[in-house]
């Protein structure tokens, strides 16, 4: 929405271009004329206009108006005398010095001319003839410094090629020939009504509209218009609303849709001016073809759209995720607390009894069209009693069930389920006999959370599957059946002492140089009586418990370490670790990165902070301010998993991150999936608009590695490029990468193919 200030300019510059006077004078009364409306319009104490010579070593002032009166013209400036102010003049449009006497660029004018004439600040607006500097516009004030702010910036840039216009004009035989040669040569369209008709339009609005101007003169603009306007409002009755506003505001800018000549319509931005002029008021409109920024906002909206969506739900069967569970759960539970309500809330968990053999026998597609089916029938059922169904991953399905919402009484449900869950699905020749293995858990006797209710479901479905049961509820004296995940709990706080775990490293690489730009730190736990345990099943037991802090301490004093060897052999890079949510929210966490920098100062900038998208779920304001105190110490910040998580934008804002890493949820299938190659392009723009660095995870083949190279993508990690590896191992790989590998990833990435940008 247009301020009062830009009104006022805008009506100053339209002022001075509608003024006859502008063109019946010679140039350089004329160049007074705009001296004098600058001064007024902006409120300052001098303005005045110069012209440069055919070999731009010299310029001269031909105008100058001052608020005590038109001043001499005539002074000549030597313009060798001054390299820094004309080499800036060259390179840019406008020179706008608040602080003159100290700015970079006029600062050379200080003794001769600005402190004389007690000139504190400038604003000079080049003039430009095919588009060589000819000139300038200068406005100037004494006494007090002023902050040009954005509109009057425009405005003196307008004015100056308005000069420029004027120049050009000054060849003309006449005033009407100078109107004519502005009003036919812009590439905006500009239409003059009257009486609610065109009476006059440019050659670019016969171009907008596909018309000679006979067609389209004598037309009301809801000739040209759709009956009804995209809100839904008919396009003559918004038509007098917006010139009734226009009319009243003296100038009003608007969107809205036209229809050519031939019927094809367009979005424009239309701006309305009110001018007066002969003692008439006249109405003309500046239209500009915006159909391409519409379908730009449309296709970013699409995709945005998508990208929430797939954050918040299963790819494969639509049902909402994990992501989405453990906030719907608590969401009841709080809201129960709130109204002080006792209701109960179950959970079903389901896995699939067979599953495997499905895959295995009959393949992973036909094993994802018996998810598909399957959901189906579970989501019906669930819905029409009055719950809501979640795929939390595999052949993992939960359903939750409210009390309150529920149609039917609590004590059947149990038996509608598992009756439900007895079902055949029909693939092509084959009936697949379904079945499933289900441990329900109730609120508030077995948990008072999403997390701790969905434990109790896992171990009363891990009971009914080893008891061949097809369901079973949560009973404390079956908690101790898995021993593998007990053991593990108790034996990770030895491990971490101990040096049981090791870290392997995966590298990234730049897409433009094919140089390495760093890796990540991946832990591992080599367990003496279990072997190699997967990362899957040890972090969360860490997450859960208080020993996620001396984990992170331990991968952190490690990372260090690790740069020290990596030093040592060559191997210098920076290494990324991935901090947990509980870490964010540690007190002591910014003590401890701030003591391992102190203590190793060589290594500033070397160590990286990979975060997911929920870190700031539960305590933003204590994780955030953390993030802050980290980005302060000069630790760049990544955004992993990005596009994942509960919530994906909102946030990105007030985050003091420099890079998003696309999770490889979405880059795995992008080449096949179009709504994934949009995603990726999506996040790839939207890192390039945050000025952020974005970096694709799991790329496990050539042409995805083109592909996101085409895309603008910056840093890319994954099996195509290098597994993880230990630290040794590691050194060997990327030392040899660099003589040999890199100069082949460049050469791959500089086909013709790639896309600038």
């Amino acid at each position: 929405m247009a301020t009062a200030e830009n009104r006022r300019l805008d009506d100053a510059y339209i002022s001075l271009v509608t003024r006859s006077q502008l063109y019946d004078l010679k140039f350089e009364e004329a160049a007074v004329l705009v001296a004098r409306e600058c001064v007024d319009a902006l409120s300052v104490c001098r303005a005045s206009v110069w012209l440069l010579s055919d070999d731009q070593s010299q310029m001269r002032c031909v105008a100058l108006h001052t608020k005590k009166g038109d001043g001499d013209n005539g002074m000549v400036l030597d313009t060798r005398a001054f390299p820094r102010y004309f080499d800036a003049l060259l390179g840019a449009r406008i020179i706008d010095a608040s602080d003159a006497f100290n700015d970079a660029r006029t600062s050379e004018f200080t003794e001769s001319y600005l402190a004389p004439l007690n000139i504190l600040s400038m604003l000079d607006g080049t003039i430009r003839r095919d588009g060589r500097v000819c000139g300038i516009l200068c406005v100037e004030s004494t006494g007090r410094q002023r902050n040009w702010n954005t509109d009057e910036k425009t405005f003196v840039a307008s004015v100056a090629d308005l000069v420029t216009q004027r120049l050009i004009a000054a060849e003309l035989e006449s005033s009407e020939k100078m109107y004519r040669a502005l009003f036919d040569n812009t590439n905006v369209g500009i239409a003059v009504f009257g009486e609610g008709q065109f009476i006059e339009v440019n050659p670019a609005i016969c171009s907008l509209f596909g018309a000679p101007a006979e067609q389209i003169v004598g037309k009301t603009p809801t000739d040209v218009s759709p009956e009804f306007q995209p809100c839904g409002e008919l396009s003559s009755t918004k038509a007098m609303r917006i010139i009734e506003t226009t009319i009243k505001k003296r100038s009003h800018t608007f969107e809205w849709l036209h229809q050519k000549i031939d019927g094809t319509q367009f979005h424009a931005e239309i701006t309305g001016n009110v001018i007066s002029a002969d003692d008439e008021e006249v109405l003309f409109a500046l239209i500009r073809d915006i159909s391409a920024r519409k379908e730009a906002e449309q296709k970013a909206l699409i995709a945005q759209q998508q990208l929430e969506y797939r954050a918040t739900h299963d790819p494969l069967t639509g049902l909402m995720n994990r992501g989405q569970f453990h906030p719907y759960v608590n969401e009841l539970i709080d809201r129960h607390k709130r109204e002080g309500k006792t209701e109960r809330i179950s959970l079903f968990l389901f896995d699939l009894n067979r599953f495997k053999e499905i895959n295995d026998t009959l393949g992973h597609s036909m094993g994802d069209r018996v998810l598909v089916r399957l959901s189906v029938i579970l989501k019906n059922q669930v819905q029409e009693i009055g719950g809501a169904l979640f795929r939390l991953g595999g052949d993992e399905f939960v359903a939750v069930f409210c009390e309150s919402r529920c149609v039917e009484p609590f004590e059947s449900l149990e038996q509608i389920i598992t009756q439900s869950m007895r079902t055949t699905i029909d693939l092509d020749d084959i009936s697949v006999e379904m079945g499933a293995s289900i441990g329900i858990a109730m609120y508030p006797d077995n948990g008072a959370d999403s997390h701790e209710l969905l434990r109790c479901a896992d171990v009363a479905m891990y009971h009914a599957k080893q008891n061949e049961g097809t369901s079973s509820w949560y009973d404390p004296a079956n908690d101790m059946h898995n021993k593998r995940r007990l053991a593990m709990m108790v034996e990770l706080g030895s491990a971490i002492r101990e040096d049981q775990l090791t870290l392997h490293f995966q590298p990234r690489i730049s897409l433009s140089t094919g140089q390495i730009t760093g890796c990540e730190a991946l832990v591992r736990w080599k367990h003496p009586r279990l072997g190699m345990v997967s990362p899957g099943e040890f972090l969360p037991l860490a997450e859960m418990s208080d020993l996620i802090h001396p984990l992170s301490e331990w991968v952190l004093h490690k990372v260090f370490a690790t740069l020290a060897e990596f030093e040592r052999v060559g191997c210098r890079m920076p290494i990324a670790l991935n901090l947990s949510p509980r870490n964010l929210t540690d007190l002591q966490l910014v003590g401890k990165v701030e003591a391992l920098l102190d203590a190793n100062p060589e290594m500033a900038g070397m160590v990286e902070i990979e975060i997911t998208e929920g870190a700031l779920i539960n305590h933003p304001q204590r994780a955030l301010q953390n993030l802050n105190a980290l980005n302060d110490m000069s630790i760049p910040i990544a955004i992993d998993d990005f596009g994942t998580g509960y919530s994906s934008l909102s946030y990105l804002k007030k985050l003091p991150v420099q890079a998003l890493k696309i999770d490889r949820s979405f880059v795995d299938d992008m080449l096949n999936d179009r709504s994934d190659m949009v995603i990726v392009e999506s996040v790839i723009n939207l890192a390039r608009n945050f000025s952020l660095q974005v970096v694709a995870e799991g790329v496990e083949n050539e042409q995805t590695l083109k592909a996101l190279s085409a895309l603008g993508c910056d840093e890319a990690q994954g099996f195509h490029i290098a597994r993880p590896m230990p630290a040794d191992d590691f050194c060997k790989w990327a030392l040899d990468y660099m003589r040999n590998g890199a100069e082949k990833m460049r050469a791959l990435f500089s086909e013709p193919h790639r896309r600038a940008g």
